[in-house]
């Protein structure tokens, strides 16, 4: 869901830009610096998960109008991660696609709030609240924190793109009827699967790349 540059006026741009500034320095300030400090391994995951990233976000599909859709995998990097990491990738991903031309410099803050913050924290409370109020286990983990997190954040992050563009008047309510909407279901249930598969894999196959699952919580005794 990238937006090009041109769409917004200097107001709607520099109070996105605003707002990841932000969000970027609560990242870097709080971000659990000392798991991958001297973790070569660690390192070597988070900088192959953000190559990963900017290879499903190159990948995008234009739908005319100046945007384009992709996966946005922000469900998987923040179960991986947590969310300042996640931040942290988002934000070296969204550097290619903009170096690349793919998504615009001057809607560079909407597009991380949009793309990133919106699916990120969506994500990060379910996991917290799932952790909290329901059983632990394989199942739930999965198809709550995975499918379920991910479809819900990429659902809210394209219903408040659409909002956005009709409120500053980007596109009248019959041209998002027509050009945009009808793709949002098309979009979120994919990326759902696709996050989902992925950490089912990941928790099977490679539990220690994944921050927030344990077997300890998750599996024994279940």
């Amino acid at each position: 869901m990238n937006l090009p540059d041109g769409l917004f006026g200097m107001g709607w741009w520099g109070l996105g830009w605003v707002l990841y500034v932000i969000l970027l320095l609560w990242a870097l300030k709080t971000a659990p610096w000392y798991k991958v400090k001297s973790d070569r391994g660690a390192q070597n995951v988070l900088f192959g998960a953000v190559l990963v990233i900017i290879l499903i976000w190159s990948l995008s599909a234009s739908i005319g109008g100046g945007f384009s859709f992709h996966f946005l995998l922000m469900t998987v990097a923040t179960l991986m991660f947590g969310p300042q990491f996640a931040v942290i990738a988002m934000t070296l991903a969204l550097l290619a696609v903009s170096f690349s031309g793919d998504a615009g410099w001057t809607v560079f803050g909407l597009n991380a709030l949009l793309m990133g913050w919106i699916p990120i924290f969506i994500t990060w409370w379910m996991y917290k609240l799932a952790y909290r109020y329901l059983d632990r286990n394989f199942f739930v983990y999965v198809f709550l924190n995975g499918f379920l997190a991910a479809g819900v954040g990429a659902l809210v992050a394209m219903l408040l793109m659409a909002l956005l563009m009709g409120v500053a008047g980007v596109y009248t309510l019959d041209e998002l009827h027509y050009s945009f909407l009808p793709y949002i279901p098309m979009i979120a249930a994919p990326e759902a699967f696709l996050n989902g598969f992925i950490i089912a894999g990941l928790v099977l196959m490679k539990p220690e790349w994944v921050s927030t699952f344990s077997d300890e919580d998750y599996l024994k005794g279940k």
